[in-house]
């Protein structure tokens, strides 16, 4: 009989919760979700996850039982949940992360490359911070400008939003049923004269804050609606949250990598780092 198995991991699989991290057990009641653990005897000795997110799947985490590392698990469980997702008809899968969210940096990304995915390239800049640390943003008052949060818009407000996704005239970093657990008492949404000008998306990832994704259509970029969104959500923020509350972003471009320096980059435990991603095609 075969010591070693492979298992597909649910909600209810209490023996495998161990090897997920708090913040990424809520996945698990998604669908969408592919998540496999090694049984060694009869006893859990890891996990492996992945999470369908934008049109790809990405590998969130993986985990060996120290007891059981350097025999080759890893590479057992990622070339497992890769049989999963090929099975679902992915084509590709990829691997996003920085260095010090590798517990053993050299050990998981040999487990990537053995396992065929690419050589990492770097695609953005990650920033940490707490949120007692960010600045409040002062916005003196404009004529026709207007906030709300996303909880309470008024309808035209949210239908000038779903207008603009039918159209797929928004980034998918503003598309608001793509957050793992949106938080609509933070995100927010300006308006200029009654017509929707940006949108701001907070996700809430276990006890701290995701700065999803700040948008500001084209017409209105150079005017105030970048200040007024995220001063009502830091605003928002501070008057629920503890001040040490985790607060982090990926910067993609010039733009945003500019404005996380300028509002993130405070305080002495805020971090500034290189994203990478790997990627696995079937």
């Amino acid at each position: 009989m075969e010591r070693l198995t492979l298992r597909t991991v649910g909600p209810a699989d209490s023996a495998f919760l161990q090897y997920v991290p708090g913040n990424f057990r809520p996945l698990l009641e998604q669908e969408e979700t592919v998540c496999v653990g090694a049984v060694f005897d009869g006893r859990a000795c890891g996990a492996a996850l992945a999470q369908w997110d934008r049109g790809d799947y990405y590998l969130r985490y993986i985990f060996v039982d120290p007891e059981a590392r350097l025999c080759g698990l890893g590479t057992y469980l990622l070339r497992g949940l890769l049989g999963q997702i090929r099975v679902r008809g992915s084509e590709q899968v990829r691997a996003v992360y920085s260095h010090s969210m590798l517990e053993d940096g050299r050990q998981t990304l040999g487990i990537l490359e053995r396992a065929g995915f690419s050589r990492p390239e770097p695609v953005s800049t990650g920033f940490a911070t707490r949120l007692g640390d960010i600045p409040d943003v002062n916005v003196s008052s404009v004529p026709g400008l207007e906030v709300y949060s996303v909880q309470e818009a008024p309808g035209p407000v949210w239908e000038a939003y779903q207008k603009l996704l039918w159209k797929g005239e928004l980034p998918g970093f503003a598309h608001m049923e793509e957050l793992e657990r949106p938080w609509p008492e933070l995100s927010s949404f300006c308006t200029v004269d009654g017509k929707l000008s940006g949108v701001f998306l907070i996700d809430r990832k276990g006890e701290g804050c995701h700065l999803a994704g700040l948008y500001v259509l084209p017409e209105f970029r150079g005017g105030r609606t970048t200040a007024a969104l995220l001063a009502r959500s830091i605003r928002a923020a501070k008057a629920i949250l503890p001040p040490e509350t985790e607060v982090w972003t990926s910067a993609i471009d010039r733009n945003a990598f500019s404005l996380c320096e300028k509002l993130l980059r405070l305080g002495s435990q805020s971090t500034k780092e290189t994203e990478f991603c790997s990627v696995y095609h079937f």
